[in-house]
């Protein structure tokens, strides 16, 4: 359906501004959904022309509906290793893990990224949903002595090539060396906040945890001012990048129904851990005996595809037979063509096969191929 008129969101008390609201409107934001029940910025410009930002410049934005979840308390890290299956024996203090949260039967709660910041304190910053609930029930059947609270915590995040050079500049050079996924207290302009080399954008990024929501605008114009030697730009989390880096959306490219081993997350969980944690007979069960479907990449024909489906698109085989559903899918200005994230029956997720995309216009000629297209940072390893 096409839209004569532009679309409304009301403001008002039901839902959370960010610290930062008063500077998105300021410098034009055109539009916001609702992340985690926050008004989450969508667009300053185009998606192209903040993509291109991204990839040539630096980039920054309000991130804040990545809200925290802190665990803390004597019981905090082995409570920590109960509520996912990756093995965080080497997380130390200052480290960053990305990790998913599973339930019984194997199932992914949310994603998130683990931060630990003292013996006895983490954040858990999670997708889109319900994890802070989800955490205090499942502590109040734990017998465990920990504490789950939202802190006062607000990711604005700084993103591209010349991130580094910004971040340079914002703290004389304190921070030069913060390792890839590695975190540190800090403040700037007395300013309180956790710096950590994480980010959701494929492109080199660093995210100031603001620990003072009144602060919030004079933090964002901070940054603002500093960006302009490094022809930076206010954008909102874009979907032609994270689409080619494959970073994978929750409530999006996969839900409650699936599994680490579904979506190519394999190596966040370990089945052989000498410590029990949620699902963790059902995921040996399923590492033992394989999944029925799996997330692939799809390169599509036609003319470019200048926003995401607004739902899920139908995955055909060549016979017209429904073997999965696409999630997200765009034109990729670098790679000059159409492409998309898909979650597919196992037996035909074959690298090189031909399926065909049914959206509820029209159908694509389309490939199944290997993602990422364009990966993140190199150390992959230690997120």
């Amino acid at each position: 359906m096409v839209l004569k008129s532009p679309l409304l969101i009301g403001i008002g008390t039901r839902i959370r501004k960010s610290p930062y609201f008063d500077s998105t409107i300021k410098y034009g934001v055109k539009g916001f959904t609702i992340y985690n029940k926050m008004y989450l910025p969508t667009g300053f410009s185009s998606p192209t022309e903040e993509y291109l930002s991204l990839v040539n410049d630096v980039t920054f934005g309000d991130f804040a509906a990545e809200r925290q979840v802190e665990v803390s308390g004597p019981d905090a890290f082995d409570f920590i290793k109960y509520i996912n299956p990756r093995n965080l024996s080497k997380c130390n203090i200052g480290d960053c893990k990305y990790i998913v949260l599973t339930d019984s039967t194997g199932c992914i709660i949310n994603d998130a990224c683990l931060i630990r910041l003292a013996d006895h304190k983490f954040w858990v910053s999670p997708g889109d949903g319900d994890v802070l609930l989800w955490l205090q029930g499942v502590a109040m059947h734990s017998g465990m002595n920990v504490n789950i609270c939202e802190p006062d915590v607000s990711p604005l995040q700084i993103s591209g090539p010349k991130a580094g050079r910004l971040i340079q500049k914002l703290f004389a050079g304190e921070h030069n060396n913060l390792g890839y996924y590695k975190a540190k207290q800090t403040s700037l302009k007395n300013i309180p906040m956790v710096i950590a080399r994480t980010g959701w954008s494929g492109e080199l990024s660093y995210e100031l945890y603001l620990q003072d929501r009144k602060l919030g605008n004079s933090l964002f114009e901070l940054v603002y001012e500093a960006a302009k030697e490094f022809n930076g730009n206010v954008i909102a989390p874009n979907n032609i990048r994270t689409i080619e880096g494959g970073l994978l959306s929750y409530g999006s490219d996969f839900g409650r129904e699936h599994n680490p081993f579904t979506i190519g997350l394999d190596r966040l969980v370990d089945v052989d851990q000498n410590i029990d944690f949620i699902g963790k007979e059902a995921l040996k069960k399923i590492k033992e005996n394989g999944t029925t479907s799996k997330l692939i990449g799809v390169e599509m024909d036609g003319d470019p595809i200048d926003k995401v489906p607004e739902h899920f698109w139908t995955v055909l085989n060549l016979e017209g037979k429904k073997i999965g559903r696409l999630s997200r899918c765009i034109y990729s200005p670098r790679l000059k063509k159409n492409i998309g994230l898909a979650i597919v029956d196992t037996l035909a997720s074959e690298e090189g096969s031909k399926v065909i995309i049914e959206s509820t216009e029209q159908k694509y000629n389309a490939v199944i191929c290997k993602l990422p297209w364009f990966s993140a940072e190199k150390d992959t390893n230690l997120i």
